[in-house]
């Protein structure tokens, strides 16, 4: 009799333990389906190595707006054989739509200035207003955007990386509270890799990392979220051949099954020692 009493007794914790776990992750989601994100990279395809992260938070219910600030039409690739100019914009654009339905996001935003030339003194302030137009209309609670690196030194990159730290410092408010820089672990590159194109192997080499005690925010993907995401990259046919995707992905599960980011906002807690 006490036999079975002690085998009641643990099936009755172990359901009340499994009905409480499952209110927590629905309080979660709930939770997040109040919330928005805003990713604003350069260029179409930019949005590949935190593509895991869009898709895992989409399934979350977070509304997700991704921002383009050029038109692409300048990323010429030997192997698509599309000219410089409106063609190849509009081919991206395309490709761009791919990518937000495949992962289940809002359609993208373009902000149509002309690749590689976002560093020109007439771009710089026009681009300011039009970050803070977006910020305005869409009020995001997180904003996504490269490091200073600008993932591998692309001038467009840094310029936008930039421009949107300027924008949200001085705009940032009670919603508008976190901005995160993506951020490849210097401890995760790999020399070794093997690789199948000779574009991947370039990204291997000059992906401008960071060192992983400054990347606060570690945010895991599964593998259904890992497989959607490669699905999305996919859809980047002017940019990369079927190898060069795969060898992108090679890279970034060096990471463990995360996407790493730091916060720009820094510590909370205000100093009187620039040693502290």
């Amino acid at each position: 009799m006490n036999k079975l009493l002690s085998i009641l007794c643990t099936l009755i914790i172990l359901v009340a333990c499994k009905n409480s776990s499952n209110k927590e992750d629905e309080t979660e989601v709930v939770s997040n389906k109040t919330k928005s994100l805003m990713a604003i990279f350069a260029h179409p395809d930019d949005e590949i190595v935190i593509s895991p992260l869009l898709t895992k938070y989409a399934n979350e219910g977070v509304t997700i707006n991704l921002v383009f600030v050029t038109d692409g039409s300048k990323g010429v690739a030997e192997h698509a054989n599309i000219p410089v100019g409106d063609s190849l914009a509009k081919v991206r654009m395309e490709e761009a739509l791919c990518v937000t339905k495949t992962l289940g996001i809002n359609p993208p935003i373009f902000l149509k200035y002309t690749d590689g030339d976002l560093a020109l003194y007439e771009n710089l302030y026009a681009l300011d207003d039009k970050i803070d137009s977006l910020f305005t209309k869409h009020n995001p609670n997180v904003v996504i955007t490269f490091g200073p690196g600008g993932e591998y030194g692309h001038s467009d990159h840094r310029i936008v990386s930039n421009i949107v730290t300027e924008v949200f410092q001085r705009e940032a408010s009670e919603t508008l509270n976190h901005l995160l820089f993506y951020g490849f672990p210097k401890e995760a590159q790999a020399d070794d890799l093997k690789l199948k194109s000779k574009v991947g192997n370039w990204f291997n080499e000059n992906w401008k990392t960071t060192q992983k005690r400054f990347l606060t925010h570690r945010i895991p993907f599964n593998e259904n979220e890992l497989t959607i995401a490669h699905k999305g990259a996919s859809c980047h046919k002017s940019q990369y051949t079927p190898d060069t995707i795969d060898d992108l992905f090679t890279i970034m599960k060096q990471t463990d099954s995360a996407i790493y980011l730091r916060s720009w906002n820094g510590s909370k807690t205000l100093k009187d020692n620039i040693f502290d």
